[in-house]
């Protein structure tokens, strides 16, 4: 599965779909344990169990079932080598730091909008320090619903995660002044703000990319939208995308959206 394609196309796009990554009774049996545990996203009971201490609180709750189906989820990435997907694409050791599963309602509102992962929304200063722009995630979408335009896809521009590593970087390093970025039309603000244009430009050695992203984006400040970067779905198929790039889950507007997600950094983490 793993190729220098694969790879390269990672690297360019920040997202990559893999078809028919479940088999047929590995769906119905995901499907069925993330379905029992799925509440909304977010909600704490949709996260299984990972690190010490949540396991000895569901053993002194009697919830011998989720510790019994958490670590089934977890021995099955390890069966289905995810890990060794998500090393590949950090070229160094990643470590599993959260399982989740949960359910998204039909509805004719995105499940949700227009967003940056490792960024800030509406932090205007900031007490414990700016994100390590390497300290980000990759996150591991399996789809056990249809998915599609309208109906709960992801929606990924292509190549934004080279812009929300190198606005987390000038941040970080303090090249470029912080300012929240966490929906889109504060990201594209970041790019447009002349006293940030001799960092970029010094940053990429082709300044296409920018310009591509600004003319593309222009969408969200006419209040409109577009389907142009929808990724559709069967159920069992895989999408591992790179968190830092703009993104969104749309409306299921057709049937409940329900997924299995794992995600992975090159940090353990403090659970």
């Amino acid at each position: 599965m793993i190729d220098n394609n694969f790879l390269d196309k990672f690297k360019k796009n920040g997202i990559i779909k893999v078809s028919n990554f479940l088999s047929e009774h590995e769906l119905d049996k995901i499907k069925n344990i993330v379905k029992f545990y799925s509440s909304m996203k977010g909600d704490n009971k949709s996260y299984f169990i990972m690190g010490y201490k949540s396991f000895v609180v569901n053993v002194l709750k009697f919830n011998f079932n989720k510790i019994k189906n958490s670590f089934f989820l977890k021995n099955f990435a390890e069966r289905k080598k995810i890990n060794f997907m998500t090393n590949q694409i950090f070229k160094k050791k990643s470590y599993l730091n959260y399982i989740d599963g949960y359910c998204s309602p039909v509805s004719d509102r995105d499940v949700i909008s227009w967003h940056v992962d490792q960024a800030y929304k509406g932090v205007e200063k900031l007490k414990s320090g700016y994100v390590n722009p390497d300290n980000y995630f990759l996150k591991i979408f399996i789809y056990l619903t249809k998915v599609g335009p309208k109906n709960g896809c992801m929606n990924y521009i292509p190549g934004s995660h080279l812009l929300g590593y190198a606005i987390r970087k000038g941040i970080y390093e303090g090249k470029i002044s912080y300012q929240p970025y966490w929906h889109l039309k504060d990201f594209r603000k970041i790019l447009l703000n002349k006293d940030n244009f001799n960092y970029f430009k010094n940053y990429f050695t082709n300044i296409e990319l920018l310009d591509q992203f600004i003319n593309e984006t222009k969408f969200i400040d006419e209040n409109k939208d577009t389907d142009k970067y929808d990724y559709s779905a069967n159920p069992g198929d895989m999408i591992i995308f790179d968190e830092g790039g703009v993104h969104r889950g749309s409306k299921t507007l057709k049937n409940e959206r329900v997924v299995l997600r794992y995600l992975y950094s090159i940090k353990r983490s403090h659970q």
